[in-house]
């Protein structure tokens, strides 16, 4: 039997996946002939051919000439069109500097870079109306449609304007799947920006012939809604595996006939003899039984980072399983166990198949969440591995703030090569913790921050705020929370978020909604077929979505002041993306981060300079020279900004020492020197903010910034220095 796995798009191509890499594995082990395909990587590598972009550039602007293009529309397309030159100059260069060993690690060209593409996807996208495809976050959008109804589903997987990978997948993947025929077609959709493309490919694969499923933890969600709908497996496809696919495969490679008996394949729903669909018995895995994943049949070095990282399963499902607000208990009904762990010999077992496999020394722990005692034991399996530890892993996973991450304990699992632990605290209100039965004690979650710190073991924390029932007083806990811990979280290595609640269904939330005050609208709820979340519901006792939406903007306001300088909160200048930051923990381990987003403070003796970004020009061509001695009061802003910054010093020196050399370009009586400094120090912070400035520390090797960008830097600055009084500049040679 020949299988073909394919992955769509859209997602955030860092490193693969791990559900298709496991599938293929096991399918490999019992004789099945696999291809492997991650069409969301090939379709963004497609996307920034210069060949694509040219033509998506000459599409955007023929569509400006159509008579009933909006005002909005047309907006947007102007703005995308107004960097279409840096983007397709650069975008083989972003990509190639999110791969090289050097620029990766610079935080301002890792960003670029990232922005950069973000832009070309952006391009890619106004070739056609309504299509948003983006991968930071992954988005793959149309306007019109709504991806939790059927009908829209079904019209928008027919639209072939709304596939931007059209012509990829006729000539890249159809032809080459026509002359080699698989048996069976799995498309895996893993997470709502996969849906659109990920059924829109389903759906034309079956119009050349093939027999497909579908598989991933999204329909898990769905059961029940498949089973009353027969017309999506008569639009889409031949079966839906929600739950795990290695029995149903195992099955079909038996010799089962998917034509037969509805009920016989397990872990499968497909129509039955009567057109209704049908689910066969449910299988569940035992975890410790799996082979290492395959990842040998992707592209590894295609991803969009240095050095692979690989993700890695201890276990599957969640140990604690209880919060009101999370939807993982009900995708781990089926299992008659929570939690299913992989034993830690096993775990050891596949680092070292991976290493000798492909080199790899870093891995993403994919499980829900991870217990200090399960990690502690692979540490002591690791320790009993010499060809492991020789390997010096490291690794990112999630946890839950538990009393067991003692100081002692955080030590060894920095021993071991843990590098970042992403944690769910959700708030910092004992009483609303207490109140989604988190199980979380806000001291032992502080207690448990300084370990990680103490050991070097970089530190996420998620949080929201609007619950049901949440009041001002407890949301504003959570900000106090961060304010509070903010000499624990200062190193960039750290990171947290604060994010409005959404209200799933399948939670106990959702399913107990009067008790906690949250008033659904159902009549929207059910014009729906395939919702993850309500849409529309009123918080009784609570705060409402209004005052959730105003409280995170003055909360952001509040932690960017906080944190100022070692990121851009709600940003973060070293990557937080789990894949980069075991990356970056890796690098720095041994080396200092220098880089900042703000000037260092007055006194600081901290070295360095300052660079133009390299997509960011300085004046055009031909400009003519400032000249010497003119009133302030006479120059354009732009004239003004771009005679105190041009030229940037070039020597290494302190803050206060390059704030003086700026400032003895503008002739001032002596007491309006202090208000001249602190009017450049902030030009400055908000430039590194923009990220159009570069903070250089002393002694980086890094390459020379170089002008190829379109836009005039001192365009940006608008208002910079409006309010000062007219005085003069020096000539600036």
């Amino acid at each position: 039997m020949h299988v073909a796995l394919l992955f769509p798009p859209a997602a955030d191509p860092r490193a693969p996946h791990l559900a298709i890499p496991s599938l293929a594995a096991c399918l490999k082990r019992d004789g099945v002939r696999v291809t492997v395909r991650d069409l969301n990587l090939e379709g963004l590598l497609w996307s920034l051919q210069p060949d694509v972009l040219v033509e998506a550039e000459r599409k955007a602007r023929a569509r400006l000439a159509q008579p009933d293009l909006t005002s909005r529309d047309r907006t947007q397309l102007l703005d995308v069109l107004a960097s279409a030159g840096t983007v397709m100059q650069g975008a083989g260069r972003a990509l190639n500097t999110l791969r090289d060993s050097i620029k990766f690690y610079d935080p301002d060209e890792h960003h670029q870079a990232r922005a950069l593409v973000r832009s070309a996807l952006a391009l890619v996208s106004a070739q056609v109306p309504r299509v948003r495809y983006d991968i930071s976050n992954a988005a793959y959008e149309v306007d019109g449609i709504d991806r939790t109804i059927m009908s829209d589903l079904v019209r928008v997987t027919a639209d072939r304007e709304a596939n931007v990978f059209h012509e990829f997948w006729e000539e890249r993947l159809f032809k080459p799947l026509a002359c080699d025929r698989p048996d069976f077609v799995g498309v895996s959709i893993l997470n709502g920006q996969q849906i659109i493309p990920g059924l829109t490919l389903a759906r034309r694969l079956r119009e050349h012939g093939h027999t497909v499923l579908i598989g991933g933890t999204v329909y898990a969600k769905f059961v029940k809604e498949l089973l009353e709908r027969p017309q999506f497996f008569e639009v889409f496809c031949d079966g839906i595996v929600p739950y795990e696919g290695e029995s149903t495969f195992r099955a079909l490679a038996a010799g089962a006939n998917l034509r037969g008996a509805a009920n016989s394949i397990p872990n499968l729903i497909r129509l039955d003899a009567h057109k209704r669909p049908a689910l066969g018995p449910t299988h569940v895995e035992d975890v410790d039984a799996l082979p290492t994943p395959d990842f040998s049949l992707l592209p590894l070095d295609d991803y969009l980072s240095p050095l692979p990282v690989l993700p890695i399963l201890t276990g599957k499902g969640c140990y604690f399983n209880r919060c009101k607000f999370c939807d993982i208990p009900h995708i781990n009904r089926v299992a008659p166990k929570a939690y299913r762990v992989r034993k830690p010999e096993t775990i050891a077992a596949d680092v070292a198949n991976l290493h000798l496999a492909h080199g790899a020394r870093h891995f993403v722990i994919t499980d829900e969440t991870l217990s200090p005692n399960l990690l502690m034991r692979l540490a002591d399996a690791i320790e009993d591995r010499p060809d492991v530890q020789a390997a010096e892993p490291r690794f990112v996973g999630y946890a839950r703030f538990e009393k067991g991450f003692t100081p002692e304990v955080c030590r060894r699992l920095f021993r071991m090569g843990l590098r970042k632990l992403f944690f769910g605290l959700e708030s910092g209100s004992q009483a609303t913790l207490d109140h989604m039965d988190k199980g979380v004690d806000v001291t032992v979650a502080r207690d448990v921050l300084g370990h990680c710190v103490d050991a070097h073991i970089g530190v996420h924390v998620f949080s929201i705020v609007g619950f049901p029932q949440e009041t001002e007083s407890s949301a504003r806990e959570t900000l106090a929370f961060f304010v509070d811990n903010a000499t624990l979280l200062d190193h960039p290595r750290n990171s947290f978020d604060i994010h409005p609640f959404g209200l799933d269904l399948r939670t106990a939330y959702y399913d107990d909604a009067a008790t906690y005050g949250a008033i659904i609208d159902l009549p929207a709820l059910n014009a729906t077929d395939f919702p993850i979340s309500v849409k529309s519901w009123s918080n009784r006792d609570g705060l409402s979505q209004d005052d959730v939406a105003n409280l995170i903007s003055e909360f952001n306001t509040t932690l960017h002041t906080t944190f100022r300088g070692s990121r851009l909160y709600p940003e973060q200048h070293w990557p937080g993306f789990e894949e980069y930051a075991v990356l970056y923990a890796d690098h720095f381990d041994t080396r200092p981060f220098n880089f900042r987003t703000a000037l260092p403070s007055p006194g600081d003796p901290q070295r360095f300079h300052l660079a133009w970004a390299s997509q960011a020009r300085r004046g055009a061509a031909g400009e003519p020279e400032f000249r010497p001695w003119i009133p302030i009061g006479a120059l354009s802003d732009d004239e003004v900004a771009q005679a105190v910054l041009e030229p940037l010093p070039a020597d290494p020196m302190d803050v206060d020492t390059l704030l003086g050399s700026l400032a003895k370009r503008v002739s001032l009586p002596p007491e309006r020197r202090s208000a001249l400094r602190a009017a450049l120090s902030d030009l400055i912070d908000r430039l590194l903010a923009e990220r159009r400035l570069w903070f250089r520390p002393a002694g980086l090797d890094c390459c020379a910034a170089s002008s190829f960008g379109e836009r005039n830097v001192a365009g940006l600055l608008k208002g910079s220095f409006r309010g000062m009084p007219a005085t003069s500049i020096r000539p600036v040679r």
